[in-house]
Parts: structure tokens; sequence; C-alpha cells
């Protein structure tokens, strides 16, 4: 018979000296008793597991981490990323390109490397091209609209402004939104059973992905009357609650930006801000019309037409990412176009260029992070504008340097600390001559110059610590 009780025989030849004591000051007080559960009764809390913690160091099971932390998680992984661009894009994309890949990849490879192509006295209208196409709200109108922000006290007005601006984006990403929307039916269709795959088939063929910005009516039509209810309808019938709803949600909310950037919604917008009184006088001589002609020949707009290069090297890095340039460069690219996107965040101040380049025959690649108004020294007003920079490059057979720069606006002085490789340690003053030549042929005053071949790199955190410190940026927790 089991020992259900547990009942143990006292072993015979040993002593027992400890007397029992039944005193309830000798019992030990249990502070695990789970009493019963009363629905209609509220009792005390006790150790049942389901009721708050007893101890005061219990951990939390969930880490209620805001959009900024992982920002800066993610910030501290990626946010040096010049080695692998270095590594993947100009040492082996070379050897990519005669390698056995798709022929298309391996054209797209070996345009690339053609377009970035150069001598040192194209370099500055490159790197102008690269700051106009990254900066969308450049330009005298754009200008305007931040004078009007900064001066009035109207929350109707600043409103109607950031409205405006939103639709804007939206309209001049419309092609951009068509592709992504494209590319998630098509997903979709893989997703679901042939003869219903096939009728979703039948529906897209109305929809016109080369449509120009801004004309979005009958594709947004389209997508809500059509495609959007068959799929809800099949999402119901075959109760699939996994991939297919979650992007059928993305397509939704990618289909509210789409025609959020409606042309005629747009001007509408413009001709709204025209009743506030500090914005008419503005922009008294503009009609719709106007704006839209504007708009479509911004900074960004005539950049972002010839920058062709940043474009092809887009196309590279998705293709590299789907293993199209050999499984064992997949998480290379991957890591790369983490960073790109790392750097659209919208907590992220300052100014970030990619730049690579072939100049006379010699790979070199670049990054440089600036920020056109630093306020990290405690500036007063008076003071004269100060324009921050943090440039990593690195010059293939030579190696990686860093250089950090503040530049004042007024006084056109400049300092300077640059970290290059060791092994240029004998060229130290042929580095600093240099150094100075440069400035002096731009006319440019030497404030301060610091050289060393320190080990490590400059971390971004240490150039600009008010992006860690959160200043610059708003909360977007959702």
């Amino acid at each position: 018979m089991s020992n259900i009780l547990k009942v143990t025989t006292p072993t015979t030849g040993y002593d027992n000296n400890n007397a029992i004591k039944t005193g309830s000051e000798n019992m030990q007080q249990s502070q695990n008793v789970q009493g019963q559960v009363r629905p209609d009764k509220v009792v005390r809390p006790d150790a049942r597991s389901d009721a708050a913690p007893q101890k005061q160091d219990g951990n939390l099971k969930f880490q209620f981490e805001t959009n900024f932390d992982n920002f800066i998680q993610q910030l501290a992984r990626n946010g040096n990323i010049t080695e692998e661009y270095s590594t993947v894009l100009l040492e082996k994309l070379g050897m990519l390109a005669q390698s056995g890949l798709k022929a298309g990849m391996a054209g797209e490879i070996s345009k690339f490397l053609s377009l970035i192509s150069m001598n040192p006295e194209e370099m500055a209208e490159f790197l102008k091209m690269q700051g106009d196409s990254a900066v969308r709200f450049n330009g005298a109108f754009f200008d305007i609209l931040r004078q009007i922000m900064q001066q009035t006290n109207s929350v109707e007005l600043r409103t109607g402004i950031l409205s405006f601006l939103k639709m804007y984006t939206d309209m001049a990403e419309g092609q951009h939104l068509l592709e992504t929307m494209r590319q998630l039916i098509q997903n979709m269709k893989g997703g679901m059973l042939r003869s219903d795959s096939q009728q979703l088939q039948q529906m897209e063929q109305g929809m016109n992905y080369g449509a120009a910005n801004g004309n979005v009516k009958e594709n947004a039509n389209l997508i809500k009357n059509q495609i959007m209810p068959f799929l809800n309808e099949y999402i119901t019938k075959m109760h699939d609650r996994g991939m297919l709803r979650e992007s059928t949600a993305m397509l939704g909310s990618l289909t509210a930006r789409y025609e959020n950037g409606d042309a005629g919604r747009l001007q509408e917008a413009f001709l709204k801000l025209m009743d506030f009184t500090m914005f008419a006088k503005r922009f008294q001589n503009m009609d719709p019309a106007m704006l839209m002609r504007i708009l479509a020949n911004s900074d960004f707009e005539r950049a972002s037409r010839k920058n062709e290069a940043m474009a092809r090297l887009a196309d590279i890095i998705r293709s590299g990412v789907m293993g199209e340039a050999g499984i064992e460069n997949k998480m290379a690219f991957k890591s790369i176009m983490q960073a790109f996107l790392l750097n659209e965040s919208v907590y992220m101040p300052v100014l970030h260029l990619t730049l690579p380049l072939n100049v006379n025959g010699t790979l070199m690649f670049s990054e440089l992070w600036i920020d056109p108004d630093d306020q990290s020294g405690g500036k007063q007003e008076g003071d004269e504008r100060v324009i921050k920079g943090l440039i990593k490059f690195d010059i293939k057979d030579v190696g990686f340097f860093d250089l950090f720069f503040l530049y004042g606006t007024e006084s056109e002085k400049v300092s300077i600390q640059l970290n290059y490789p060791k092994k240029l340690d004998a060229s130290e003053n042929e580095i600093r001559n240099a150094i100075g030549q440069i400035l002096s042929s731009n006319n440019l005053e030497q404030e301060q110059l610091v050289l060393g071949s320190e080990d490590g790199s400059i971390p971004i955190s240490a150039a600009f610590p008010n992006i860690f410190e959160r200043k610059g940026s708003v909360n977007v927790t959702v």
C-alpha cells in the first residue's frame, strides 16, 4: 500500500534529545497560505500567484520601454557602420559584379560603381546633392514656414501648418507607398487559396502603379471599396488571424497615408492657411497652382531626381537582404538596411549623410553626422551659430579616420580633432600642414587642431550628447 500520509518509523537505537514542543510561539507561520477564491466576497491578499507580489524586490515581468529607449539601444548597436559599409560596398561589390550572380544584381552593382566614380573636383557637388536629397523641408518656402511657426502664438495656425506638411510628405512619397502596397498584396496572394488568390489578382489589375504623386483617387477607391472588403471577408471566412490579418491592417494604414497625399487635399489645406493673417501676408501672391510648381521643384525634389547613385544603392541593399549577393553577405546587407532605417527615426536630431566614392580609382566610404545649430555649449542669446560635425571615413589600403569639428558661422573659425590610423604616426606633420592648407584655401581660420592615432573610433554619444539627453526630439510612444 502506498504511504499516502508519509508516516515514517523512527529508527531504534537513537535517542531523540529534542523535546517536542507544540507551543504557537515555536511554530513557523506560513507566509504562503493560499485562501479559497470567493468571487462574492473581497478577502485579504494572500500568496496566490495571481495576487499582488508580496516581496518588495519582485521583478517586473514586463519592461515598459518607450520608443525613444528602443531608438537609443539600436543607435548604440548600429550607430557606427562605416567598417561594414566599406567592407561590403567597396571591397566586395567589385568582385560580386564579376561573379556568378544573377544578371540583374551584377548589372546594378556595375552601374552603381560607375556612378560613384569621380575626380576630387566633383566631390563637392556630389556632397551638396547628397545633403539636398537628405532634407525634404529645405528651401525658401519651408524657411518661411519655420519663421511663421516660431513667431505665431496661434495653436490653430501651427496645427494647420503641421497638417499641411504631413499631406505634402504623403504626396511626395506616393510612388513609394504604391510600391510597398504592391509588394504587400503580392505576399498576401501567396498565402491564400488559389481561387481567392485569383480573385484578388483580378481586382489588382485595376491598380495603376504608375500613377503620379498626388493622383490617388482611383487607386484609393479600388483598395477601400473592393480589395479591403474582400480581404476582410476572406479573413472572417477562413478564421485567419495570422500573417494575412496583419498584412491587411498594414495595407489599410498605407492606404490612409496614400489617400492623405491627394493633391486636391493639399491645395485645400493651403487655402485654409491663407485665412490666417500672418500666413496670408507672407504668401499673398501665391495660388495653389504656383504652390504645386514650387513643391515639385524644391531642392529636395531636384536633388532626388538627380541622385541616381543612391537609388541604385537602395536596390542593391534590397537584393542583398534577399540573398541575391550570397548567403554569406546577407546579414551584412541587413545591418546596413537597419542603419539606414534608424537614421530616418523621428528621434534623430542631426543630419546623417553617406558618401560612397571612387575617387581617381581609390575606393572610400564616408559617413557625416552634422548638427547645423549646436546648443551643447550652453549657447546664450546673441552667440554665433555653431555647426558641429563628425565625419567617419575609410580609405582603401589606408584605414579608418574620425574627424570631429566645430565651426563658427560668423567668425569662420574651426576647431578640429582628427584620429588617423597608427601606421600614419610618422606623417603627423605632413597631415597637420595639409589640413592647414585646406583651411586657408577655403578662407577658414584654424582655432584648434588635435591630431592622434587613438585606438577605437569617436562614439556618436560623445560627439552628440543631445541625442542621448533627449533634446530636440519628441516621444511618440504608442
